[in-house]
C-alpha cells in the first residue's frame, strides 16, 4: 500500500490511530523547548534549561577550573530538572491514571504551575537585571518544568518525539526514510526539528526585541493550548489511550 500524499500525510503526521492526536500536542511542547531554552541563554544564566545535556558540559568544565565557566548555574538547572521529573514520573504513573491523554493533561497543569510565577516575575522586571538570587529560582522552576516534559515524554513514548532532544529524530528523518514521498512519520520528524528551530527563533526575536517576560508569555501561551487540548481528549476510550 502506497504512503498517503499531501494532506492525508500531514493529518496522519499530527494524528494518527497509534497515538491519536499526541504527536501534535509534543509538537507543541518541542517548540515550547526552543523557546524556553533561548530565554534562559540569552536572558537568564546563559544555561539550558530544556536540552540539560548542555548543562551537564557545563557544569564539568566549571568543575575543571575552565575560564567563564560557573558552576552554580548549570547545577541549579540541573537540580530543577531532576526534581521536575521525578515529580512529574509520579502524576503520570499515580493510581488510576493510566491514560496518556490525562498524563498530558496533568502535566501541563504542572508545568503552568511552574511557569505562571516565573513568567510575572520575568514581565514585571521588564528591561531590568533580576537580582541573582531571583535568577536562580527561576532558572530552577523553568527547568524543573521542563524535567516534567520530559518525564512526560518517556510515559507517553510517542516515537522520535523527545521535545527537547532533537538530534535523535533529525538523524531518524535523514536515514529512515519512507518507501514513497509523503510518508506520515517522515512528516512528523521533519515538523518536529521545524517546531524547535521556530522555537529557538521565536524565542530570541521576543527577548532582544521585545522583552525576556514577553518570550515566556509565549511560552505559557503554549502550554496552556496544549493543557485546553489534552483535557477535551482527557474523557476519551479509544485504543491510543493506553499506557504503551
Amino acid at each position: 500500500m502506497s504512503a498517503p500524499a499531501g494532506g492525508s500525510a500531514l493529518r496522519r503526521a499530527l494524528v494518527d490511530d497509534r497515538d491519536g492526536p499526541l504527536p501534535a500536542m509534543l509538537i507543541a511542547l518541542t517548540m515550547l523547548a526552543g523557546v524556553v531554552d533561548a530565554t534562559s541563554i540569552l536572558a537568564l544564566d546563559h544555561v539550558f534549561v530544556a536540552a540539560i545535556t548542555g548543562n551537564i558540559v557545563f557544569l564539568g568544565l566549571g568543575l575543571s577550573g575552565a575560564s567563564g565557566f560557573s558552576i552554580v548555574s548549570p547545577a541549579v538547572a540541573v537540580g530543577g530538572f531532576i526534581v521536575g521529573a521525578i515529580v512529574s514520573a509520579r502524576v503520570c504513573r499515580r493510581p488510576g491514571g493510566r491514560h496518556r491523554g490525562r498524563a498530558v493533561r496533568d502535566t501541563a497543569i504542572t508545568k503552568a504551575v511552574l511557569a505562571v510565577p516565573v513568567t510575572v516575575v520575568v514581565v514585571l522586571a521588564g528591561d531590568q537585571p533580576l537580582h541573582p538570587t531571583v535568577r536562580f529560582v527561576v532558572t530552577a522552576l523553568l527547568a524543573a518544568s521542563m524535567g516534567a516534559q520530559m518525564a512526560l515524554i518517556r510515559y507517553v513514548k510517542v516515537p522520535d518525539l523527545l521535545t527537547a532532544m532533537v538530534t535523535f529524530t533529525t538523524i531518524g528523518m535523514l536515514t529512515e526514510r519512507g518507501a514513497e514521498h509523503h510518508d506520515p512519520l517522515v512528516l512528523r520528524r521533519g515538523l518536529a526539528v521545524a517546531a524547535f528551530v521556530t522555537g529557538v527563533l521565536a524565542g530570541g526575536l521576543l527577548v532582544r526585541l521585545v522583552s525576556p517576560g514577553a518570550a515566556l508569555a509565549f511560552g505559557l501561551l503554549i502550554i496552556a493550548a496544549v493543557g485546553a487540548g489534552s483535557h477535551v481528549v482527557s474523557r476519551a476510550e479509544a485504543p491510543w489511550t493506553a499506557p504503551r
